[in-house]
């Protein structure tokens, strides 16, 4: 990179062209597609300089390059897409549009799966959940955008030091939550390990130099050395040629996502040695492993063989363990073909995509493709990414068919991982002749029956979608939770409506009218079912389809030249009746703990369901909810609370009192447990656990209870 005068860094265009041109041989159309679209972007980032000083152009030569010298891919119409990945996003007058009109459609189609989302009335957290979700949905039509995401990212990364340090750790932490996953999901080893060494540098500066000091001395460590030399020894024995190769595990290897650390805790083994067959023969792998074993005798029961079980993203390979002077190593033993693979994964296949199992790819592109689709919150569709990435175990179907799945998956994954609809109406499992339920966790090797009913069974337990591992599980019970809340919300705000349809002392009538109709159109609104949960969720106010009928003649409706204005309120606050308290959509705020039959109880309504408060709740208060925006709750004494746990602190109180009021309780409500808890405060709190079958039987507990100073705390019982 030369300099101007004024000390600017210039870019040699020509020179790149030609330096580039190599890579194509003598096949010229591909090397008028790529200069074409490396003139058109040059145009269009003119005059604009990245953080370092340099020519933006150089970014997405730098990416294009990548692609061609470290991902050895040459798709023309993937490397013009490289060259202008960023032209959309930074350029204003420049859309998906022009670039298919200037380069063809599928070029079009990678640029536009590159380019983030623009601002939409979601604030920033929510905007980069909706890019990551329009990726991952973008990938699995077009892999193609995968490649230049990662070259993309990588690059940023090597070139992150010219940043602020707020932007910095941003990028970093999207890197070991989003990228680095992926590239491991893909196989692509070189990758994931550079994006986890360049992004954990940034995140632990400090850590990683200690940790990098470490890894420093173990390649130098002689216990490897000797370790190799005798292996190497025992294989001449048998006659047996191979290259042993030892590897130092990087940075991500000692870095836990779930706890967000680096620390050499978080390594299970620290060196590993991948054996190589001379020949493409597997059958060589397992000479090779008998002898292995011979020499280093293994840790029982890590033997894991996925070259007669290849994984899900096609990795082939022998693993066993060994435990030497007090230190675990994993021995990795493949054929050259398979070596190649494990380094670079899908990369290796890329442009003969028909030699790689079309299972494989279709497992790959339906993860891509589920994890876009979550619609359960960005932090939850980062769990199911890193899952991705995680240990693998595997599960038969009776019949013998291999199902992997990512460690710690639960029958609800099995039951997903067979079939939509399998796992749409699996209500347990057997599973070594016993019966369990749909959230058992799975060991690897389980042979597991899928228990199911005639129909799509509801999600009564919301700890599901968090217990379950699979990106199609978790996705699959999102769109059940939410189809249920969307029921639930329609029933609500049905009755709601119609509640305030009477307030203003009009009838219901109303709904069914010529007018309403028009209102509907006018609000762009499907029809009363969509207003029905818009309300229920608090997404339109009841007032708001009202004022048409209150305020606005139909003639002035049909002109559509009218401006909603807020109606008198009226004095009565809107009821809801509670008969059931499904977790799904009620929650009981921790903030104030009310509980079942409770008097003074207000309900809000959002996406979720409806969150009890105390009327007097502090957090009302603070956040300023306006009385007639809460719904007073009505409950029905006959409510179930079987299934609730129940469970009600006294910080203060007399335990004679207590125990003298919990003689007189009915005999219908069971005390399962009472604990006098220790605390840092020198007080010694009660906690009493009870279970009572309806709200009727909890509020005569309350009523004898002595005082009022105590929490009561109530959840869903699993």
């Amino acid at each position: 990179m030369a300099k101007d005068a004024n000390n600017k860094s210039k870019f040699d265009i020509e020179e790149y062209k030609k330096r580039v041109a190599r890579y194509f041989g003598k096949d010229k159309k591909k090397e008028e597609l790529f200069a074409h679209a490396l003139d058109f972007a040059d145009q269009l980032h003119h005059g604009v300089e990245r953080q370092s000083g340099e020519p933006y152009i150089t970014h997405p030569c730098a990416v294009a390059e990548i692609i061609l010298k470290e991902f050895r891919l040459r798709d023309p119409h993937l490397l013009a897409a490289s060259l202008l990945h960023d032209v959309v996003e930074d350029v204003p007058k420049i859309t998906i549009r022009d670039i298919e009109q200037e380069f063809g459609q599928d070029v079009a189609e990678i640029v536009d799966g590159c380019t983030k989302l623009k601002y939409l009335g979601a604030d920033k957290a929510a905007l980069k959940d909706l890019t990551h979700s329009k990726f991952f949905l973008s990938a699995a039509n077009k892999p193609e955008i995968l490649v230049v995401k990662l070259a993309d990212r990588l690059h940023n990364l090597r070139t992150l030091k010219y940043l602020p340090r707020h932007k910095r750790q941003r990028i970093a932490r999207e890197t070991v939550d989003i990228y680095a996953p992926i590239a491991a999901k893909l196989n692509i080893y070189p990758l994931k390990r550079e994006l986890y060494h360049l992004s954990l540098s940034y995140l632990f500066p400090r850590k990683s130099k200690q940790l990098l000091a470490e890894i420093k001395r173990l390649k130098q460590s002689e216990i490897v050395g000797v370790i190799k030399q005798n292996l190497s020894d025992a294989l001449l024995k048998h006659n047996i040629k191979a290259t042993i190769k030892s590897r130092v595990k990087g940075l991500g290897n000692y870095y836990d996502p779930v706890k967000k650390t680096l620390t050499p805790d978080n390594a299970e083994n620290r060196v590993d040695f991948v054996i190589i067959t001379e020949e493409e023969s597997p059958l060589q792998c397992y000479q090779i492993l008998g002898v292995l074993n011979l020499t280093l005798p293994p840790l029982p029961r890590t033997l894991r063989d996925f070259i007669a079980h290849p994984k899900s993203n096609g990795y082939q390979s022998l693993h066993t363990r060994c435990n030497i002077m007090g230190e675990q190593y994993l021995f990795k033993i493949r054929t050259p073909e398979m070596d190649l693979f494990a380094n670079q994964g899908i990369l290796a296949e890329w442009e003969k995509r028909g030699e790689l199992s079309k299972e494989t790819w279709q497992e790959i592109l339906e993860i891509f493709r589920n994890i876009g689709e979550y619609k359960g919150g960005a932090s939850r569709r980062k769990e199911i990414i890193r899952a991705a990435e995680g240990e693998e175990i595997i599960t038969y179907t009776p019949n013998g068919d291999i199902h992997y799945l990512p460690k710690g998956s639960i029958v609800l994954d099995f039951a997903y991982k067979v079939h939509t609809e399998i796992g749409n109406c699996c209500i347990g499992a057997k599973i070594g002749g016993h019966v369990v339920k749909p959230d058992h966790e799975l060991k690897d090797g389980d042979v597991v029956e899928v228990i199911t009913s005639e129909k799509p069974t509801p999600i009564f337990d919301l700890r599901l979608e968090h217990l379950a591992r699979t990106a199609k599980a978790r996705v699959n019970i999102n769109k059940k939770i939410n189809k249920e809340r969307r029921e639930f919300a329609a029933k609500v705000g049905e009755s709601i409506l119609k509640q305030e349809i009477a307030h203003h002392g009009l009838s219901e009538d109303i709904l069914q009218s010529h007018k309403a109709s028009l209102v509907l159109e006018y609000m762009r609104l499907d029809g009363l079912k969509e207003l029905f949960i818009k309300i229920g969720q608090d997404a339109i106010k009841p007032g708001a389809f009202i004022y048409y009928f209150v305020n606005i003649s139909e003639d002035d409706l049909e002109s559509k030249g009218i401006k909603p204005s807020p109606i008198k309120r009226r004095n009565k606050r809107n009821k809801v009746y509670v008969d059931n308290l499904d977790s799904i959509c009620y929650k009981f705020s921790q903030c104030c703990h009310p509980y079942p039959g409770q008097d003074n109880v207000v309900g809000l309504l959002s996406e979720r369901g409806i969150s009890f408060h105390r009327e007097d709740c502090y957090q009302l208060i603070r956040y300023k909810v306006q009385p007639f925006d809460m719904l007073d709750i009505i409950w029905d004494p006959k409510t179930p609370l079987v299934n609730q746990q129940i469970r009600i602190t006294f910080p203060n109180a007399n335990s004679s009192e207590i125990f003298r009021a919990l003689a007189n309780i009915d005999h219908d409500v069971v005390i399962k447990k009472i604990v006098r808890k220790k605390t840092s405060h020198q007080r010694t709190p009660i906690v009493i656990e009870i279970s009572t079958p309806t709200v009727s039987e909890l509020k005569q507990v309350i009523d004898i209870l002595p005082g009022n100073d105590f929490i009561l705390n109530i959840k869903m019982e699993h």
